[in-house]
C-alpha cells in the first residue's frame, strides 16, 4: 500500500472541500492500492494560534477588507521569505517521520514544503484559484494542477518545467458531473418547473444585509421569478426568513445543506462568493453567475477572471445584484454566459487529478 500525506487548511471551506474531494476519489477507486492520511497542517502544528488567526481571517473579510487585499498582493513576490514558513517546518518533519508517504499532496499554500526538497518525497500542490499567488511556489515539487492557462504561464514564467503544470481543473465533488433530473427537484421541493429560480447564498452578504428587502426587491422584478436561499449555519438569519416567508410557496429557506449541487443544477442565477471551489461548481453546473462584492485577494482574483470571460457579473451593492439578475436572464445573455462557461469547465478534475497521481505512484 502506497501511503499519501494529504495536506489541507482550515482557513476558509475551499481548501478542506478540494481535500475532501480528493481524498474521497482515491478511496472509491484506489482503496485497495493507497492509504490516505490528511493534515490540517497549521492547525495541528499551533493548536491554540490557529482558532486565533482564523477569527481575524474571518474578520478580515468583513472589517479589514484593504488590510487583507494589501497583504495579499505584497506576498506576490515574495514566496521565498513567507512570514508563515517555518511556522509548521518542525511539525511537519514530525508527521513525515511517523507517516512515511510516498507523496505529498498539497491543496494549502504551505511554503514549509519547500524546506523538504532535499528529503526526495514527490509533492504536488493542487492550486485552488483562478490566479497564481507565489505562496504555492514549492522547490522541487514534482506536480503542479492548475486550472488557468494563465496560472500554467505564471508557473513557466517562474521556471517550473512545463511537464510539471497540468491544466485539469479545481477538484470539486463528483456528483457534479452527474445529470440532474431538474423537473423532479423542484417539484420535490415544492418550486414551479416553469419560474425561473434566483439561488442566493447567504455567506456572500454582510451581516447587515436585509435579506427580507432582496428577497422582495427579485420577486418584484418579475412574476417568473422564484427564491431559494442557502443560510448556512447562520441559525438567525434563517429563523427570520423562515417566518416571514413560512406560506410563501415562491420562497424556500435552507440551512446548512448537503444538495448546493442538486440546487446550482436547479437554479437559473446564482449569487455568490467568488471562492474558487464555489464557483468551479457553478461552472459545472452551467448557473449564471453574480459574484458580489468580492474581497480583494483572491476573491477579487477570481472574480475578474470569471467576469474576463464573460462567465459572471461582478455586484458591488444590492442594486447591481438587481440589475444584473434582470440582464442575465434575457435569453440573449443566458446563451452567451451559459456557452462560455461550457467551453471553460474542464470535468473530472478530482478523478483525473487522483489517476494521474495513481500513475505516478504505481511507476515507482
Amino acid at each position: 500500500m502506497k501511503r499519501i500525506l494529504l495536506i489541507t487548511g482550515s482557513f476558509g471551506n475551499g481548501h478542506l472541500q478540494v481535500s475532501k474531494n480528493v481524498r474521497e476519489i482515491f478511496e472509491k477507486y484506489y482503496g485497495d492500492k493507497v492509504t490516505v492520511i490528511e493534515s490540517d497542517l497549521f492547525l495541528q502544528a499551533h493548536p491554540n494560534l490557529t482558532p486565533v488567526l482564523k477569527k481575524l481571517y474571518l474578520y478580515s473579510f468583513s472589517y479589514f477588507r484593504d488590510i487583507y487585499g494589501y497583504l495579499y498582493y505584497a506576498g506576490r513576490n515574495q514566496s521565498d521569505i513567507s512570514v508563515y514558513r517555518y511556522f509548521s517546518y518542525e511539525y511537519l518533519k514530525r508527521l513525515m517521520k511517523e507517516v512515511k508517504p510516498d507523496i505529498i499532496i498539497s491543496t494549502f499554500p504551505t511554503p514549509a514544503l519547500s524546506l523538504l526538497k532535499n528529503k526526495k518525497i514527490p509533492i504536488v500542490n493542487i492550486i485552488t484559484d483562478y490566479h497564481f499567488h507565489k505562496s504555492w511556489l514549492t522547490k522541487g515539487a514534482f506536480r503542479y494542477y492548475v486550472a488557468t492557462n494563465d496560472t500554467e504561464k505564471e508557473l513557466l514564467k517562474l521556471g517550473v518545467e512545463k511537464n510539471k503544470i497540468k491544466k485539469f481543473g479545481i477538484p470539486i465533488a463528483e456528483k457534479f458531473d452527474d445529470i440532474l433530473d431538474v423537473d423532479s427537484w423542484l417539484k420535490d421541493n415544492g418550486l414551479s418547473t416553469t419560474k425561473n429560480t434566483v439561488l442566493l447564498s447567504a455567506g456572500a452578504f454582510g451581516v447587515s444585509t436585509d435579506f427580507a428587502m432582496l428577497i422582495e426587491q427579485l420577486k418584484k422584478k418579475s412574476n417568473d421569478v422564484q427564491v431559494v436561499v442557502i443560510c448556512g449555519k447562520n441559525k438567525k438569519l434563517k429563523n427570520e426568513l423562515d417566518y416571514k416567508y413560512s406560506r410563501d410557496k415562491d420562497v424556500k429557506i435552507f440551512g446548512y445543506t448537503e444538495n448546493m449541487c442538486e440546487w446550482m443544477k436547479s437554479s437559473s442565477v446564482l449569487i455568490t462568493k467568488a471562492g474558487g471551489v464555489t464557483i468551479s461548481e457553478a461552472l459545472a453546473s452551467n448557473i449564471l453567475l453574480i459574484l458580489f462584492n468580492p474581497v480583494p485577494g483572491q476573491e477579487m482574483e477570481n472574480a475578474r477572471y470569471f467576469k474576463k470571460h464573460n462567465m459572471a457579473k461582478i455586484a458591488k451593492n444590492q442594486e447591481e445584484v438587481l440589475k444584473y439578475v434582470e440582464q442575465l436572464l434575457s435569453k440573449d445573455n443566458i446563451e452567451k454566459m451559459k456557452s462560455n462557461m461550457r467551453g471553460n469547465y474542464l470535468p473530472k478534475a478530482s478523478y483525473n487529478i487522483c489517476e494521474d497521481i495513481m500513475s505516478y505512484l504505481d511507476s515507482i
